[in-house]
């Protein structure tokens, strides 16, 4: 049974146990992209456990970065030399370790950033977050249903505070072109770019810390969402800061209770 959250230890072990393993130089890649590889059942020193622990500590503790036209989360050794990366569709499928020199760039490197310089109680848990915290029929039914009340004949331009893992995303809303979250865990928006590696944009802070800078300006987004745990809590003035800014309407999320509020009328809705 691999483990859920991923720690500072988790971190210190990879580093630890990755120069003693074996690579396997990847020789079809020899002139166009040289780097080398572990993969499950042909490297000693590695279990199905540790391979999936390992790709938790790259999504967990490493940063988005670009090979072409693809984007990926890279995580670089303490000394800057290496970069360790995964190719799976899910964490718990890893079963292949790519390593390549840092030194070694493809492509524009315009991916987003996620790196907030603050740890989140989110961060050790993200990279299981979804299969932790699905989100119930009932909660899926009517969040679409208060998007659609709002939104126009297009995908509408959505704001989305707390973002996490990209729930907004996920449940097809709007499209990734017309969508900026906003949420202050590293791990968590690594999660939402691998999912949505296409995303608008994303920024690495708390919305209190947003908003004080005006980095949106009055009726930018057509709606702003924000799925809150029983944890989360966004004070009066955050509210009608986030009010101002979107110009058809504000939804706000927590367990199954979903409050929209019409901004173009100031109507105030609770939805179950």
């Amino acid at each position: 049974m691999t483990q859920d959250r991923i720690a500072k230890a988790d971190l210190g072990w990879w580093v630890g146990l990755a120069p003693a393993l074996d690579w396997a130089f990847a020789r079809t890649y020899a002139q166009t992209a040289p780097h080398s590889y572990v993969v499950l059942g042909r490297t000693a020193g590695m279990t199905k456990d540790d391979y999936v622990r390992a790709g938790r500590v790259i999504h967990t503790f490493g940063r988005p970065a670009k090979f072409y036209g693809v984007t990926s989360i890279y995580l670089t050794s303490p000394d800057g030399r290496l970069k360790w990366w995964t190719m799976d569709p899910e964490v718990t499928e890893t079963n292949l370790i790519n390593q390549a020199t840092s030194d070694r760039l493809y492509g524009v490197q315009n991916a987003p950033s996620t790196d907030s310089g603050v740890e989140t109680p989110y961060d050790s848990l993200a990279t299981a977050y979804d299969q932790l915290h699905p989100a119930s029929d009932e909660m899926t039914e009517t969040l679409r249903g208060a998007v659609a009340s709002l939104s126009g004949d297009f995908p509408p331009a959505v704001l989305d505070v707390g973002a996490g893992t990209g729930r907004v995303l996920d449940l097809g809303v709007t499209t990734p072109d017309r969508y900026v979250g906003v949420d202050p865990s590293q791990p968590m928006l690594n999660q939402l770019v691998r999912k949505h590696p296409d995303v608008g944009a994303v920024y690495p802070m708390r919305i209190e810390q947003a908003l004080a800078a005006w980095l949106f300006t009055p009726g930018q987004f057509e709606i702003v969402t924000a799925l809150l745990s029983d944890a989360d809590r966004l004070d009066d003035d955050t509210i009608a800061g986030l009010a101002e800014i979107a110009s058809r309407g504000l939804i706000v999320a927590r367990g199954d209770e979903v409050t929209v509020v019409d901004t173009r009328r100031s109507v105030v809705q609770t939805r179950h």
